[in-house]
This record gives C-alpha cells, structure tokens and sequence, in this order.
C-alpha cells in the first residue's frame, strides 16, 4: 500500500513539473506573437486541469486506503460467512441473491463429455482462490443430445448444495 501511495504522489510531481514547464514556457513567450501565446496559455490550462485531477485521484485513493474495517465490522463479516449455509437456506433469500453469492465463490463450471465413455460427464469446479475440483458423474445421455438432462441438472444442483463451503 505504501508503494502505490509513492506511486500516486509521482504521478501529482509528474503533472506538477509539467504545469511549471507549461507556465514558464508562457512567460517567455513575446507578447506580440499572440498566435504562440493564445497555443501556449491553451498548453498551461490543460496542464493546470490535468495537475488538479492528478491531485484529486491522490486525495481520494489516500482516503479510501485509509479507510479500515473496525473490529465490529470485522465480526459481522466473519458472522455472515460462518452463516453462509443459514444464509443460502433461507427463504427470504431472493434467487438473485443466491446467484451472486455463487459468483462470488465460484470461478467457473465447465462440463465435459468423457471420451472413452458417451455417458460419462466430467464435471469441474473452479472456486474462487482455490485449487480446481473435479468430479465425474455417470450419466444416460439423450439420444438428440440438445437436452441437459434432468439427471444432470438434478446431480449439479445437489453438488452445489452440497460442495459449497467456505473454511475459515
């Protein structure tokens, strides 16, 4: 954190050197040669604006890292996460809600055909900063193949009540 701090502060000496570059090239600039003055001054103001959005960022991102959680909310986030399965039974919970909550957790779903046998699925989960889970799942595959069946749909869902923990 300290570095991107460092970082961002020389990014605001950066837009500084360059507005003092700006201003002293206008100051030496002949005033009957309004042409280069009008495109000179224009250069200061655009240097001026860039220095103050420069400073801005800094200003916001050095409050926003300064920003830390209190022990209170802390254990209310801790509570919640240990409450996850409380959580996901509820029935006030909203299916949209649940479905963010898995995009949060999960990374991706991928389901495979097995090779060797048509009516093998291999089915991986990708949790979000963890090693991949795979598992394989015995399958009737429907003839037309454009159907998922219910099988399948059943057994995914049943996995995801099921594989769905977060350690503490």
């Amino acid at each position: 954190m300290e570095q991107a701090d460092r970082l961002r502060h020389q990014q605001v000496e950066r837009a500084q050197y360059e507005s003092d570059l700006a201003q002293r090239r206008y100051m030496r600039v002949d005033p009957d040669n309004r042409l280069v003055a009008d495109s000179l001054e224009a250069d200061w103001n655009h240097t001026l604006r860039a220095l103050a959005q420069a400073q801005e960022d800094y200003t916001r991102r050095r409050e926003q890292d300064a920003r830390v959680l209190t022990e209170e909310q802390r254990a209310a986030i801790l509570a919640l996460a240990s409450d996850f399965p409380r959580l996901w039974r509820d029935p006030t919970t909203p299916d949209r809600e649940r479905k963010r909550m898995i995009r949060l957790l999960m990374e991706d779903v991928t389901l495979n055909r097995d090779q060797q046998c048509a009516q093998r699925i291999a089915r991986d989960l990708r949790r979000a900063g963890m090693r991949q889970v795979t598992t394989s799942v015995e399958l009737i595959m429907p003839e037309e193949g454009r159907r998922t069946p219910r099988s399948l749909v059943s057994s995914v869902r049943r996995s995801m009540r099921t594989s769905v923990r977060i350690p503490l």
